[in-house]
């Protein structure tokens, strides 16, 4: 009896202690399994990141404890897999050699434990305005370049291997001193005390663009960025029934004159304005002697503010449209119009008024007009957002023709430009908190991205100082708000925009 004892010790000892191999195995899988769920989700993040396989193995090493029961890891394994018509999905993979405990009294001294997990990257629907700053400092240091890189990149996140998108939707806005709205119609167009021509002139240097001037408000408005006033045109969605409609941007044709008023000059052979017309004042009622100007008739027949005959505009330096940005590029799922507008479209021009940039950016995506725009706010399968990028503080020139007319009519209150500035930074301030706060009904949130690009994001001087913090500020979150000081660090925020945009679940 005790040998039969004996003998049958031996392959009840093996049954037991292989058992216990296998539930040790069953634990080394589990622990793999949690190690490669947190590394495939920190890789579908960074889906089309550099850095991406470095996360990966970042979050996998993180996760498993080092040494556990005396396994031997293997290499870890990332696919990315990408199927036309498919969301894009990315597979981590991961085995292990475990050593036994009792199953090696018959020969078996290891065995493999393997397993891998997977994220499916997909985007829920989103719209997406992108404001970029194009102003006359962009044109230096490749900075222009690298924005058109940088927002490329952001296309390519957000589209994957798609060329068309029923769920993406992204606009464009491009601004400087104003925006180019395009001609939005009779509904929202102003066109009183402007020739008809301005319009339907065959020559498109001497026909209207399409930049609009801001709508008229209080010069001074409050500091309190929580108030969005009801009467500042300029900065709210006010109707046109109630805010006005909008008046083309034209800039004046000007030589200096007898005394000039320091206004910057824009020699070019104006149209001809009605004697009700106010050429230095385009889309106003003009006084009863134009200020500057020898012969008022004269100076309405298009000659130079001395009576002197002028030559036609050239259509960049000289005419009705200096210094008006690209036009906007309404919302498109077409890859390839946006990857089009962007190295086309981007042409840079001069002072930096963000607040416009901004607030027609925020037109873009609201549901009511001036802009045809179906998706409501809060729709669960739609993502409303906004990046707002600059690479400069806001200013206006003493003498220029900006979306605000000149600083010398005082529709910002102030004939002074750093107080002019400050209202413009105020109005930036109201908007950005009106867009984060739920717009109109306090509902209606949009998710703002903030990029301050080159010297600005490092300068420690005042205004670069107050600039940042109104950009960090104006962002929903403070992850939301990057400074990139140099190109290569504005292409790292644009694609860490474009995949933070991205929704990810854990497909297996």
């Amino acid at each position: 009896m005790l040998t039969w004892v004996a003998v049958s010790l031996i392959p009840l000892v093996v049954s037991v202690g292989g058992a216990t191999d296998i539930a040790r195995g069953f634990v080394l899988r589990s622990q793999l399994s949690t190690a490669l769920d947190a590394a495939a989700l920190a890789g579908g993040r960074a889906f089309n990141l550099p850095t991406r396989d470095a996360d990966v193995q970042a979050y996998f090493d993180a996760n498993l404890p080092q040494g556990l029961m005396g396994a031997e890891i293997g290499e870890l394994k990332i696919e990315p897999i990408r199927i036309q018509g498919e969301p894009e999905r990315l597979r981590v993979s991961a085995s292990a050699s475990l050593p036994t405990l009792f199953m090696k009294l018959v020969g078996i001294d290891e065995f493999e434990v393997a397993t891998s997990s997977e994220v499916t990257r997909e985007n829920l629907g989103l719209q997406l305005t992108m404001v970029l700053d194009v102003t006359g400092s962009m044109a230096s240091g490749g900075k222009i370049g690298a924005l058109r890189q940088a927002s490329r990149d952001l296309v390519d996140i957000l589209f994957g291997v798609e060329t068309l998108s029923s769920k993406l939707s992204i606009a464009i806005v491009p601004y400087a001193q104003a925006v180019n709205v395009g001609d939005l119609g009779d509904d929202f167009i102003d066109w009183s005390y402007l020739p008809e021509e301005l319009r339907t002139h065959s020559d498109w240097r001497r026909r209207w663009g399409g930049c609009v001037q801001a709508r008229p408000t209080p010069g001074i408005l409050s500091n309190d960025k929580t108030v969005l006033e009801a009467d500042a045109y300029d900065s709210n969605l006010a109707p046109v029934e109630i805010g006005g409609k909008w008046k083309p941007y034209i800039y004046p044709h000007w030589d200096s004159g007898r005394n000039p008023p320091g206004w910057e000059q824009n020699r070019y052979r104006q149209l001809p304005f009605g004697p009700d017309m106010d050429p230095s004042n385009p889309g106003f009622k003009a006084p009863a002697n134009i200020p500057y100007v020898d012969d008022d008739d004269d100076y309405r027949d298009g000659r130079g503010t001395d009576g002197d005959p002028l030559g036609l505009p050239n259509g960049t330096f000289s005419g009705p449209n200096k210094d008006c940005p690209s036009r906007v590029l309404p919302f498109t799922g077409t890859r390839s119009t946006l990857e089009n507008y962007i190295d086309t479209q981007l042409a840079t021009k001069r002072y930096t008024i963000g607040n416009q940039g901004l607030i027609w950016g925020w037109r873009m995506l609201d549901p009511d007009p001036p802009f045809p725009n179906a998706v409501p706010y809060n729709d669960p399968e739609t993502i409303k957002a906004l990046i707002m990028m600059t690479d400069g503080t806001n200013e206006i020139g003493p003498g220029a023709y900006t979306a605000y007319g000149r600083l010398s009519e005082r529709r910002l209150g102030t004939t002074n430009r750093n107080t002019a500035a400050r209202e413009f930074d105020k109005r930036m301030e109201k908007i950005c908190h009106a867009m984060k706060a739920g717009g109109k009904n306090g509902r209606d949130r949009v998710e703002v991205y903030t990029v301050i690009f080159g010297t600005v994001a490092t300068s420690t001087n005042s205004n670069s100082t107050r600039l940042r913090g109104i950009y960090r500020d104006c962002a929903s979150r403070p992850a939301n708000a990057f400074l990139a000081p140099n190109n290569a660090e504005l292409q790292s925020a644009f694609r860490t925009i474009g995949n933070d945009l991205a929704n990810l679940h854990l497909s297996r």
